[in-house]
């Protein structure tokens, strides 16, 4: 269900008018995002652990599979796992390439071991984030001294051909958050977003956004959502009280965030 009337003012606001409400942005991923980048981060069970595991074993020399982080929806936190791993990497001074998709016409096999050449580097992590085409991984697998963390919605097409050398780590089946990772999550992203000593959204609210979501992405959009309504309310002379009864409306299925 869209309802641009609703949505285009909503898209709309401005710092200023979230500043209005004692906030310094809008965490949503979708278009309702503003304000500054936030680098809050609950850990997601036992995912870090093992990929960090398997840069170290990387790095000492083993023989390890590269990785795929794989969900069927967007918002399941892959771009934020790779960014937690690409603070790992800048933290332990590892170098990485993140791929980008103006280099899928490139000519990998030279350029990628040009670039270690030049900073004498042994090994390197090369991160890429969705939807690249099959060519890209087969190119890549076939340099020596390189490290694969994929990321994307079908491994079965952008892998064809050499998913065997990856393990494929299943965001939404194997590594679900709980809903008391979820309220953390929530909890900590009002936190960084806060400018005073305002509420802004009650604690019982991010509870209920907790409980009605599965995915962090999910969750961040459905407060980003609320936070703008309140926003735009306040933009337009009301101090609207946010309620489970907005969550509720929010929280279902067929409500879109973006139009």
């Amino acid at each position: 269900m869209i309802f641009p009337a609703l949505l285009r003012r909503l898209h709309e606001l401005t710092e200023i008018d979230y500043e209005r409400i004692g906030l310094r942005g809008n965490p949503a991923y979708s278009e309702l995002r503003r304000g500054p980048e936030l680098h809050v981060h609950v850990k997601r069970g036992k995912l870090e652990d093992e990929l960090i595991d398997l840069i170290e074993g990387f790095l000492s020399g083993e023989e390890v599979k590269h990785a795929y982080l794989f969900s069927r929806e967007g918002g399941a936190g892959k771009s934020h796992t790779q960014n937690v791993l690409r603070r790992y990497c800048e933290e332990r001074d590892i170098p990485f390439i993140d791929m980008l998709h103006e280099d899928i016409g490139s000519d990998l096999r030279r350029s990628v071991p040009y670039l270690l050449g030049l900073i004498g580097a042994e090994r390197v992590i090369i991160f890429l984030e969705c939807d690249f085409p099959n060519r890209v991984y087969r190119e890549l697998v076939e340099l020596p001294r390189c490290l694969i963390i994929g990321s994307g919605h079908n491994p079965w097409e952008e892998l064809r051909g050499v998913i065997d050398l990856f393990k494929v780590y299943d965001l939404e089946r194997d590594y679900p958050m709980t809903s008391e990772q979820l309220y953390e999550l929530l909890r900590l992203t009002m936190e960084e977003l806060r400018i005073g000593g305002d509420e802004v959204i009650r604690d019982v609210l991010l509870r209920a956004i907790a409980e009605r979501t599965r995915l962090p992405g999910e969750a961040l959009n459905l407060l980003g959502i609320l936070l703008a309504i309140k926003a735009w309310k306040a933009k337009e002379g009301e101090d609207y009280e946010l309620t489970e009864w907005d969550v509720e409306i929010w929280s279902q299925r067929g409500m879109r965030f973006i139009g």
